[in-house]
């Protein structure tokens, strides 16, 4: 009899114990959606849209198109073009959103193109899809 009234409040004790063992291992991608403009050149830009798809965009047209996703604080993009997939690592503040790479930028054929743009490169979110620049 003992045993039985012992059963239940232990089956709740390990159930909340797995619930909250699931809940605490999931990592949430955290990253951000919408405009960023670059913080040393404003001319220059990306777009992030939730359908994990991207522009990149110079004096608002577009330079480059392509797909991205998350895992934990890497992302990892491939761009339409004949540029191989390629991961940097981000963080993002609530408005400032900075890419690195990961491994030896030397090593990413497409370096030319991607190094400028996510080469320890911070961008700021943008309220309106406005670029400026100079002539």
């Amino acid at each position: 009899m003992k045993k039985d009234k012992l059963l239940l409040p232990l089956s709740v004790l390990v159930l909340l114990s797995l619930l909250l063992a699931a809940c605490g291992s999931k990592k949430e991608a955290n990253f951000p959606t919408g405009t960023f403009i670059n913080s040393a050149d404003p001319a220059y830009g990306h777009v992030f849209n939730e359908d994990g798809t991207f522009r990149a965009i110079w004096k608002g047209s577009t330079l480059a198109t392509g797909t991205y996703r998350i895992d934990g604080d890497t992302f990892i993009m491939e761009a339409d073009s004949d540029c191989p997939e390629w991961s940097f690592k981000y963080t993002w503040d609530g408005t400032n959103l900075t890419f690195n790479y990961i491994g030896d930028p030397a090593d990413d054929p497409c370096g030319v193109h991607r190094g400028p743009a996510f080469d320890n490169v911070t961008y700021t979110l943008s309220v309106g899809v406005i670029f400026t620049y100079r002539i």
